[in-house]
C-alpha cells in the first residue's frame, strides 16, 4: 500500500466570505509589497477564527467540552465529496 493522499478542500477567504452577524468579517491590511519596491511582501490578517470551513471544538458549544487539541485528528479526516453551488442568495 502507498502513502496516503490527503485534499484540502477548504475553501478560499476573502472579504466577501459571510460571518456568524456580529462577528468580525476577513479584513487583509497589505503593510509592504515588491510593486512599491518594498523588499518583501507583508500583511495583517483580522478575522473571527470561525471563517470558512472549520470544525468547532465541543468546548465551543458545552462547558465541559474539549478542546480542538485535545480531540483526534482522525475525527476530522476521510471521505469526502465535494460540490460547488452557484445560485444567487435568497
Amino acid at each position: 500500500m502507498g502513502p496516503v493522499k490527503y485534499f484540502d478542500i477548504s475553501p478560499s477567504v476573502s472579504e466577501k466570505t459571510a460571518v456568524f452577524p456580529g462577528d468580525t468579517p476577513y479584513q487583509r491590511q497589505v503593510l509592504m509589497e515588491f510593486g512599491k519596491g518594498d523588499h518583501l511582501a507583508l500583511s495583517t490578517v483580522r478575522t473571527t477564527v470561525h471563517l470558512g470551513a472549520h470544525a468547532d471544538a465541543p468546548n465551543h458549544y458545552h462547558a465541559d467540552g474539549a478542546a480542538i487539541d485535545e480531540r483526534d485528528l482522525n475525527l476530522y479526516m476521510g471521505p469526502a465529496q465535494v460540490l460547488t453551488v452557484r445560485i444567487p442568495r435568497g
